[in-house]
């Protein structure tokens, strides 16, 4: 009976003890959640892509004689779309500032036709871009992932023109060229070359995911002091020496990809 006492009273002062023991264990920390790091952008890094666009040129035109005397004065327009690609390096210091080099070409389809008159006849003109290109610097400022940027530097085309005699004055007449059309109507000279100039535009960049750009880009190339040759074979003195000063504004949207490690990264 003693044993039954002891062990009942042995039971009850283990259970009173035991809530005291649980008040006085420290209560559990409260801990917050780390905040999210801010995505940081990094810009530099060699980078290539691919482009479309739309141009549009003018050309001033003067025309001599083989002896140097001028003939006429003309404008020509032209107008089309090109596509291409790009390869460049990017360097983002300061560090929101951006320096880069960018080269580009484009294939084109950017044409036009023109048509004079002169006092020796009409002729009509079909000149095309059929590619060009620029080596430039750009610079530009950071904000995120947006880059908003300046460029300028070397550019190059090639072009062809296709020039047709529709009409030649006859006898002091007007054309068609009197009661017998001249033999040289109809004739074609073509001409081809590469043309020097410079470029220089703005546009803005967006990287939409990481190591990938995207962009809209304004461009003008001017090409001054273009000289072309028009022979006739047969017929000599019709050779025209053309001087031109033209240019081509484009615009155009691109993708690029980045190389060079990830570039959006949290710290």
């Amino acid at each position: 009976m003693n044993k039954l006492l002891f062990a009942a009273a042995g039971l009850l002062a283990l259970g009173l003890s035991a809530p005291a023991s649980a008040a006085d264990m420290a209560a559990r920390p409260y801990t917050k959640a780390p905040p999210m790091a801010a995505p940081v952008y990094n810009w530099t890094g060699f980078y290539i892509g691919g482009h479309v666009g739309y141009g549009w040129g003018h050309s001033n035109n003067d025309s001599f004689s083989g002896a140097g005397v001028l003939l006429d004065t003309t404008t020509s327009n032209s107008n089309g779309v090109f596509g291409g690609g790009q390869i460049g390096y990017n360097w983002q210091f300061s560090p929101n500032w951006l320096f880069g080099v960018e080269a580009d070409g484009s294939v084109s389809d950017i044409k036009g036709t023109s048509a004079n008159c002169s006092a020796t006849g009409c002729a009509s003109a079909f000149g095309k871009t059929k590619d060009f290109g620029t080596v430039r610097g750009r610079l530009g400022y950071v904000i995120n992932n947006v880059l908003l940027y300046g460029t300028g530097g070397w550019a190059w085309s090639e072009t062809n023109t296709d020039r047709t005699i529709t009409c030649v004055v006859a006898g002091g007449g007007i054309c068609p060229g009197g009661p017998s059309p001249s033999p040289l109507t109809g004739a074609v000279a073509s001409t081809s070359g590469f043309n020097n100039g410079w470029a220089a535009g703005a546009g803005v960049e967006w990287m939409f995911a990481p190591n990938w750009t995207a962009k809209v880009e304004y461009q003008h190339l001017q090409f001054d002091n273009v000289s072309r040759d028009y022979n006739y074979p047969g017929f000599a003195a019709a050779f025209r020496h053309v001087e031109s000063d033209s240019h081509i504004d484009t615009v155009r949207v691109g993708v690029n990809y980045i190389f060079g490690g990830p570039s959006l990264a949290r710290y």
